[in-house]
């Protein structure tokens, strides 16, 4: 069974990412997501080009995985 950071370890490494900096990136999104404004991908996009990123290691799609797994750990943390 494959898991939604199994994903998106295996798509980040095929783009060249370490696995430091995929952890980096998660948390990265997740504080730009948690800044209490409106969240669209191109919000998230810009906000992580100002911290450093290149515009190639996020796409539309890896971010909607970054999203799942954020929400998933969100929502195993509040039931344990």
């Amino acid at each position: 069974m494959t898991t939604i950071i199994g994903i998106i370890t295996k798509k980040l490494k095929d783009r060249g990412l370490v696995p430091v900096e995929i952890n980096r990136l998660i948390k990265d999104v997740s504080n730009v997501i948690s800044s209490g404004k409106y969240c669209t991908p191109v919000f998230v996009k810009q906000n992580l080009q100002r911290l450093g990123w290149e515009g190639y290691v996020l796409d539309n799609n890896m971010l909607e995985l970054i999203f799942l797994f954020l929400n998933d750990r969100k929502l195993y943390r509040k039931d344990s």
